[in-house]
């Protein structure tokens, strides 16, 4: 069985995927697959996978994030000696460049794996040696670092933000202009129109920094939305 791809609606096929480390074979539970991502940055679309259910929802929120302007699921491995002094190579799950220019190693591990197997204690000894030019800090992140509705919310906004439709943006932004806030989700996707279109636009608008919501509780036609700190 071929890995999955969750393709959107584009005219050019999309970029292969850059990992550098040949996945391993797939068993019968496993929950790898694919994505294809549009970072502006990048010109065109290109191919991500991951390795996980968890990496997945990883991806999804790091997507979400407005200053990452690239991301690199596997990128190339690195060296280092662990508490022993022995020399190992690790590849980290993704690496991310902000708009700061920072760069970010990320690890992506169940917490009781990462507590059973010293992993932090591996990436504390991977700090000590990383070059500066590869990432400037790494990053852990498990399950226990977001809720499952935040990582939802993060995967409902890259499936709408790839079929954005620019004539209901607009019918938005005319309700925001004279909207009273705070309002629900449902009240102003009901002034938008557009049928369910209008619900995609208010969403959309609360990941770009239009509107404000808390994101880590579902997003839905009751939740409360503020002005945001994008006008």
């Amino acid at each position: 069985m071929k890995d999955e791809i969750i393709n959107g609606c584009s005219d050019l096929q999309p970029r292969p995927s850059r990992a550098t480390r040949k996945a391993p074979k797939r068993s019968k539970n496993s929950s790898r697959g694919g994505i294809v991502v549009e970072l502006p940055t990048w010109g065109r679309s290109r191919i991500v996978y991951f390795e996980s259910k968890l990496e997945q929802r990883v991806l999804f929120l790091l997507l979400a994030r407005r200053d990452v302007v690239d991301l690199w699921e596997q990128p190339p491995m690195v060296t280092y000696r662990d508490e022993q002094g022995q020399r190992r190579h690790h590849f980290f799950d993704f690496l991310i460049e902000l708009q700061s220019g920072r760069r970010v190693a990320i690890a992506v591990k169940p917490a009781k794996i990462a507590r059973r197997t010293g992993f932090i204690r591996e990436l504390q000894c991977i700090r000590q040696e990383m070059r500066k030019d590869y990432a400037n800090d790494i990053l852990l992140i498990t399950e226990q670092d977001f809720s499952k509705s935040e990582a939802l919310n993060a995967e409902r906004y890259h499936e709408f933000s790839r079929n954005r439709d620019p004539e209901v943006a607009e019918a938005l932004l005319s309700v925001l202009a004279t909207a009273i806030l705070p309002a629900t989700v449902g009240e102003l996707a009901s002034r938008v129109g557009y049928d369910g279109k209008g619900f995609r636009a208010v969403f959309i608008a609360i990941f770009e920094g239009l509107l404000f919501a808390d994101k880590a509780r579902l997003i839905d036609a009751d939740t409360l939305v503020f002005r945001g700190d994008v006008q």
